[in-house]
């Protein structure tokens, strides 16, 4: 059976990110986790103790926070990470390792970005991978969101707490670039922060909708999309407890016989 439905994979939307490098003055993950004896001794310690660095997520702290006293929400997403390293590389990524010195990272995203884009079939060979169109930073509102968060994050860096814990600004200083230079570098090295959803979105199908609210696909029987894809717009935080949920209500929905 086939059906016609243009907004299967339109709609699509993620958070992009981007990390500031620092220079600490104190030990960091760098230290443990910089050579193959500090692994294999975190390794060795999660395997029989379920703890260290390696029980931990990769940013170890972070929050919601407004990126300006006028606003009424969180807009902003911080993530702090205890290593420092490098996310530059071309072609394949290779396996991340950590700077040769204390260092530590301070990141943000956007937290509801108002972009869309695509991700279609490129080919009829399932080995080829599929066209992917982001769109990213593609209203004005979004283009003030980074520009919000990255004066925030040069903001947190000139407190005395941060000054205390790092050897001087990272090399490309949020504090001190203009707009534009800062808007430009976000462009160069952002990056997915892995929450892509709305591609098959749930909203009536004659407002762009894939699903209805059940996870039914319109006017195809007995097929359902269960994952984020379905989100009608980027949830402002991590997707994955919404997507549990989600999954747990469609369990409910496909027992019931709904």
């Amino acid at each position: 059976m086939l059906q016609h439905n243009t907004a299967v994979g339109g709609g699509l939307q993620d958070h992009l990110g981007i990390n500031y490098l620092y220079r600490a003055t104190e030990p960091t993950l760098n230290g443990t986790l910089g050579s193959w004896r500090g692994r294999l001794a975190a390794g060795l310690r999660f395997v029989l103790q379920r703890a260290g660095p390696l029980s931990l997520s990769v940013n170890q702290m972070g929050g919601l926070v407004r990126s300006g006293p006028g606003l009424e929400r969180p807009d902003t997403q911080l993530y702090f990470s205890p290593l420092s390293y490098s996310t530059d590389y071309v072609g394949r990524r290779p396996l991340l390792k950590p700077d040769p010195w204390p260092g530590f990272i301070l990141g943000f995203n956007p937290c509801r970005p108002t972009s869309t884009g695509r991700i279609d079939i490129a080919s009829p060979d399932p080995t080829q991978p599929p066209r992917i169109q982001p769109n990213y930073l593609g209203t004005a509102a979004d283009v003030a969101g980074v520009l919000a968060g990255a004066r925030l994050i040069g903001r947190l860096q000139q407190t005395p707490a941060l000054r205390g814990l790092t050897l001087g600004p990272p090399a490309v200083d949020p504090a001190a670039l203009t707009d534009d230079a800062l808007l430009a570098d976000f462009r160069a090295r952002s990056g997915t922060v892995y929450h892509p959803c709305g591609s098959c979105r749930m909203a009536p199908e004659g407002q762009g909708g894939v699903v209805d609210a059940s996870l039914r696909v319109h006017g195809v029987q007995g097929l359902r999309v269960v994952d984020a894809s379905v989100f009608p717009n980027v949830t402002s935080a991590n997707t994955q407890a919404p997507t549990v949920m989600l999954a747990w209500r469609a369990a409910g929905l496909i027992f019931a016989g709904r």
